[in-house]
């Protein structure tokens, strides 16, 4: 995640090194008391069609890379974002 970006918005989807995938985000709130973060949850939220409550970081707190938590059947939820990741270019 980029913060104090020109806009909030969900940049591609990369490729870790072992083969994990990845989403990138940017937003325009400063990393500053955890406002960013948030910025972050609420973008995701708008983006997947996910309430904001369902959404938690769960690592990467302090960092640009973070893990992000949905809350849900997993089933459902891969079935549903699965299109609207891979809709994102590729970096």
């Amino acid at each position: 995640m980029s913060p104090r970006a020109k806009a909030d918005r969900l940049l591609a989807v990369g490729t870790e090194a072992g083969g994990g995938r990845t989403v990138k985000a940017s937003v325009t709130a400063p990393a500053e008391g955890g406002r960013a973060n948030e910025a972050l949850l609420q973008l995701l939220a708008r983006a997947w069609g996910v309430p904001r409550r369902e959404l938690s970081i769960v690592a990467g707190l302090a960092s640009r890379r973070k893990t992000v938590r949905i809350a849900g059947d997993p089933r459902r939820l891969f079935d549903e974002l699965t299109g609207k990741i891979t809709n994102l270019p590729n970096s």
